[in-house]
């Protein structure tokens, strides 16, 4: 059985969640919760690497790291502010961990030191550039993610790029996705290609990493869109078969059948998220759970094989969770 971390939001980001939960697997595969791992505010992402774990603390503005302490507990040892504001991505890289800050669209830096705590700040960059939706009238970075040892990408939502860092911050080269897809999320498929999820735009873009820049090989609507809809969240099936993507606002799962190549996507069907504000989701086997963030519930749903996911039981009633990641 697979032991999870939680986060989400505190009552500093309009939530009420308390800290970093610890949460395990029941025999009919849901999810129950074991207790508070360590309380801090606002856990909005969470990263992991050995004994420590990292998070934004996305209303103040800073990135913790805590050391486990036997069973689920954890101990803060470190915490660096961002140079921005609302940092709600993380990613290892050259150097230490890469942040992205949503609300002025910058990048940053963030030191980690020999035993794994996190140190200061290092550097940042600011960023820049618009779209045309009203939610695009400046930039917001939202993910950070390294392709190579020397090379980052940063999506950008606010003006529909994507950002080649490189070697740290430094800007190499930029990507333009179609006007108004607000890029959000972006994962790896099992092929190598990278899947990028418009917030905005309701589509799935498979991009191909050249080694110096970015093609796109195709896309897909996320089926159940509706007009106002967030997208939020890529999860994919052992085998990356299937792929899902929430929809906040409608508050269903889309779910994608992918080539076996992964440069095809079709659009399957959608089934509702079983709760309000879908926002995290992740695959464990042949189960995918759902973080509903103002519903305040995870919901964990069996996976088919034509990849749709059944409800196993009432949603597990979890304080304002927005992110899942399955302890090492």
């Amino acid at each position: 059985m697979t032991d999870f971390w939680v986060g989400g939001y505190s009552p500093d980001m309009s939530g009420t969640l308390t800290g970093i939960l610890a949460m395990r697997t029941t025999d009919a595969g849901t999810l129950e919760l074991v207790g508070t791992a360590v309380e801090t505010p606002s856990p909005s992402y969470l990263l992991q690497r050995g004994d420590h774990v990292y998070a934004v603390a996305e209303g103040a503005g800073t990135v913790e790291s805590f050391r486990r302490s036997g069973g689920h507990a954890l101990v803060r040892d470190g915490s660096a502010p961002t140079g921005g504001t609302w940092p709600c991505n993380l990613e290892f890289v050259a150097g230490g961990i890469a942040v992205a800050n949503y609300f002025d669209g910058s990048v940053a830096l963030v030191g980690v030191d020999e035993t794994g705590a996190v140190t200061g700040l290092v550097e940042t960059r600011q960023g820049d550039g618009s779209g045309p939706h009203e939610r695009q009238q400046g930039p917001h970075a939202h993910a950070v993610f390294s392709v190579a040892e020397d090379t980052m990408l940063s999506l950008d939502l606010g003006s529909d790029r994507v950002l080649v860092h490189r070697p740290g911050l430094a800007l190499a080269a930029s990507f333009a996705l179609p006007p108004g897809t607000g890029p959000r999320d972006i994962v790896r498929h099992p092929s190598g290609l990278l899947y990028v999820l418009g917030e905005l735009g309701h589509k799935l873009f498979v991009l191909r990493w050249t080694g110096t820049g970015l093609e796109i090989v195709s896309s897909a609507g996320v089926p159940g869109a509706l007009e106002g809809d967030d997208g939020a969240g890529i999860s994919i099936g052992a085998g990356g078969r299937y792929v899902y993507t929430g929809l906040r606002g409608s508050h269903r799962i889309g779910v994608l059948r992918a080539s076996d190549d992964g440069s095809e996507l079709t659009p399957v069907g959608w089934v509702s998220s079983e709760g309000e504000w879908p926002r995290g989701h992740t695959v464990d086997g042949d189960v995918l759970h759902v973080a509903n963030q103002v519903s305040n519930s995870i919901a964990s749903f069996r996976l088919g094989s034509d990849g749709m996911p059944s409800l196993i039981a009432e949603p597990t009633e979890v304080p304002s969770p927005n992110y899942l990641l399955a302890r090492a």
